[in-house]
């Protein structure tokens, strides 16, 4: 087979971090293999985060910002309201009866939103939380779907922005990929919209386990989504509608360098590193994402520092915290005082983005005896490294109620032991520090089937690589159907009355401003 000719990749990538934490191991191979690369970051502050920027310089990567409508542009205000509303939908679905959390949440900042923006006429308004209150009342599968159908039909009817289409146009990519979208009411819609439109072809990018069970709908079919493994397949085809044959599983490229790493320091090194005994195991406690819950994770980890302590067999046993990097303030002043052989660190948490910080990750979880969370990513990578992953249903967390913790579960062909209570995971956790091989076996299973399910041996980066360049030849379709161009007419008169609505918003904030001497909004 020859190799492909060179392509130009244009990447929306959401933020800096989350390419660097999710890809950046497939914008270094897609550039080794000659081809470039131009990322296209959301451009909410403006600026890229220090610890990203050095990270970011790449041989064959350049990057920048991507483009959204303009704020006065009422098929901005048009679009949320379809977009929101499909992904409040999704947890109307009785298969979501479990996790009212995730509905509520959803609910609640959709609600909000339309409760309090400038953005809406009365109309786009009073019609839309209508519609949000009843999907937020309880499950009800017909309902559910309508909603979701009628906004697919809205969606394809909202016309491409000119903004968006100049800047795809100027790039001149052969091929156009996204991630995550999946985000409430995802403005990135508009980019795949675009590559339609001028007929280049497009790929949405799965970047991690829960995306497509816990976020928002993809709410566009694009030429190919791209996701990890065949439960994530089926995920794609029977909960976002998107045809089984665009979809290609691939392996999950964010964890090929787990496969290879080696420790970048010995035990005892590690352990006077971080402040803990170095002649004693330690158990690694890898915290959630905040956003997960409403109760502080500080509290449970004391609750379970506690139960530890009071288990003879567990009572030496230390005790290492890694804050998710998105909540380092509940950290940054915790009490220890009084608790032996423990430490947090990172106390500020970090984003694994450098070199430095992987390698510290990597050590965190190589040298623990087990490794124990709530709900978080880190328990794959501990599975990959070959530890004994410990989780307590704890109140407060509802772990159990996601979609997507069950794959961790041993009836499901996963590796987790699960423990109803902290008294039960203190007896599971003594048992787990010395395993057997039927525990080892049945991560290894899992590793494989979840994480590489071409085989343990293939990193998955390449296979992504091969299918992007694979998407880039692939026909687009064209053209818009008839039915919903009809449904343009009625939209575009309410896009006119949101774009009045915003105009006359931001006049009153100037106003307001100019009254009190404050630089106005806008």
């Amino acid at each position: 087979m020859s190799s492909p000719a060179r392509l130009r990749v244009l990447f929306f990538a959401g933020g800096p971090r989350y390419f660097l934490r999710q890809y950046s191991s497939l914008g270094k191979e897609l550039a080794a293999r000659g081809h470039e690369v131009h990322l296209a970051f959301r451009a909410a502050k403006g600026k890229l985060p220090e610890d990203a920027a050095g990270a970011l310089d790449m041989p064959g990567l350049t990057y920048g910002f991507s483009p959204e409508r303009a704020q006065r542009d009422g098929w901005r205000s048009v679009a949320w309201i379809v977009r929101a509303l499909a992904d409040l939908a999704r947890y109307a679905h009785p298969r979501y009866e479990r996790a009212p959390e995730l509905r509520g949440r959803m609910a609640a900042k959709t609600v909000a939103h339309l409760e309090r923006s400038g953005e809406f006429d009365p109309l786009a308004r009073s019609l839309g939380l209508r519609v949000a209150r009843r999907l937020a009342d309880g499950t009800d599968e017909a309902y559910s779907e309508r909603v979701i159908r009628t906004a697919r039909s809205f969606e394809e009817a909202i016309p491409t922005s000119a903004v968006v289409d100049r800047f795809i146009r100027e790039q001149a990519p052969d091929v156009v990929l996204a991630t995550p979208l999946v985000n409430r009411a995802s403005t990135q819609v508009d980019l795949l919209k675009s590559a339609r439109r001028l007929g280049i072809p497009s790929g949405i990018l799965v970047a991690s386990w829960d995306n497509l069970t816990n976020k928002g709908l993809l709410k566009w079919v694009p030429e190919r989504v791209f996701v990890w493994n065949e439960i994530q397949r089926r995920e794609a085809v029977e909960l976002h509608g998107i045809p089984g044959d665009r979809v290609v599983a691939t392996g999950a490229q964010l964890f090929d360098a787990w496969f290879e790493r080696r420790p970048s320091t010995s035990r005892e090194e590690f352990a006077a590193k971080v402040g803990l005994d170095a002649g004693t195991p330690y158990v690694l406690y890898t915290c959630s994402n905040p956003a997960m819950s409403d109760t502080p994770e500080s509290s449970f980890v004391l609750a379970w520092v506690a139960a530890l302590r009071a288990d003879e067999r567990l009572r030496s046993l230390g005790v290492l915290i890694r804050p998710h990097p998105n909540d380092a303030g509940e950290w940054a002043n915790l009490d220890l005082a009084g608790h032996e052989n423990i430490a947090v660190w990172p106390r500020d948490g970090v984003h694994t983005v450098t070199d430095d910080a992987r390698a510290n990750f990597f050590d965190s979880l190589a040298h623990s005896a087990a490794v124990v969370g709530i709900n978080t990513t880190a328990m794959i990578e501990a599975a990959i490294v070959g530890k004994s992953v410990l989780t307590v249903l704890a109140p407060g967390f509802a772990q159990e109620n996601t979609l997507h913790f069950d794959y961790l579960l041993e009836e499901h062909g996963g590796f987790l032991h699960v423990a109803p209570s902290l008294e039960d995971h203190v007896g599971q956790l003594a048992h787990a520090l010395d395993e057997d091989a039927a525990g080892a076996e049945r991560r290894r299973r899992f590793v494989e089937s979840f994480v590489r399910p071409h085989g343990l041996e293939r990193p998955a980066t390449p296979i992504l690589a091969d299918a992007i360049e694979e998407l880039a030849r692939l026909p687009v379709e064209s053209g818009v159907k008839p039915s919903r161009v009809l449904l343009r007419a009625p939209l575009a008169l309410e896009a006119a009355l949101c774009g009045f609505a915003e105009s006359r918003s931001n006049g009153r904030k100037r106003a307001d401003a100019r009254r009190v001497g404050a630089p106005a909004e806008g």
